[in-house]
């Protein structure tokens, strides 16, 4: 496995990550100004009829009208950080396996490894959920961070999403207090290699925060996300709508009853973080 070498990106430090006054302090002596910017990118295509007019930026989520790109939710020294270390876990994983252990365990394929996080894994082994190993504490703590600066810049700068999807005024409190229920073994890293994908599905949740570590055309080729609007006839029938391939750092946000799927990358390895939750005991609303 070859790692990364950029700059400030240390092999094997042990990273502690905490929020300081809007700065992520990764490692001992680096600091690094986070400033989150979003914008909202709607899916269709000339022929569809999407009605904005008048709906709130999270009924659009709801409905599935559009995905929110999150700029700069992590940083590039964290996006470094977070995907060589993740690379070298999945690598872990694979050696430990037996040649069928980990597609047996996860919905993994050839050219794809799902490794959850620490609270993933216990809540899998909690409902005898077929799972792998969790990733590394280090790696946990990043992305339990990383999920915090998330739902802390949805409930100041996004609120609708917060109260139309939540039905509260904090997704940050839902979290810290655990009051979200996450998808099956998420959240979780996914890693893909030449050939892996995955295949179009909705994921039933309020919200799915989906956050590319790697950098497209720099660590792969291919990959992307795909999206279908909601007046598509269906997956196997037609296209995408929408193609997102957002640089390292850039996360997407998107409602539960939005069709999508991971384009299959052509070479090289993509990471990415994914987290789809609800408020605890509700049933999503979709169209």
């Amino acid at each position: 496995m070859i790692l990364r070498d950029r700059g400030l990106f240390l092999v094997g430090l042990l990273v502690q990550c905490q929020s300081v006054s809007g700065l992520s302090i990764i490692g001992p002596r680096i600091a690094v100004p986070t400033k989150v910017s979003y914008s909202e990118v709607f899916i269709g295509n000339a022929s569809s009829n999407v009605d904005t007019e008048g709906k709130s930026v999270g009924e659009r989520i709801k409905y599935g009208e559009s995905v929110l790109e999150l700029r700069h939710l992590a940083s590039r020294e964290e996006c470094d950080w977070l995907t060589n270390a993740c690379l070298q876990a999945a690598e872990e994983e694979e050696e430990e396996a037996n040649p069928t252990r980990c597609q047996k365990k996860l919905d993994n394929k050839p050219g794809l490894i799902r490794l959850p996080t620490v609270a993933a894994a216990e809540r899998a082994t909690t409902t005898q959920t077929p799972c792998v190993a969790p990733l590394p504490s280090d790696i946990d703590r990043v992305l339990q961070t990383i999920l915090r600066r998330a739902a802390e810049y949805v409930d100041q700068e996004l609120p609708s999403v917060t109260s139309v999807l939540f039905r509260t005024d904090s997704i940050t409190d839902l979290l810290t207090t655990n009051r979200l229920q996450f998808s099956s073994r998420e959240p979780a890293i996914n890693v893909y290699t030449q050939g892996g994908e995955f295949l179009a599905h909705k994921d039933g949740q309020a919200l799915t925060v989906l956050l590319p570590l790697s950098c497209p055309e720099e660590d792969f080729t291919g990959g992307g996300t795909a999206f279908w609007h909601q007046d598509a006839r269906g997956h196997r029938v037609e296209g995408p709508s929408l193609v997102c391939k957002p640089p390292g750092g850039t996360a997407m946000l998107f409602g539960g009853c939005v069709t999508h799927a991971g384009i299959s990358v052509e070479s090289g390895s993509r990471v990415v973080f994914v987290a789809s939750f609800s408020p605890k005991s509700r049933v999503i609303e979709t169209k």
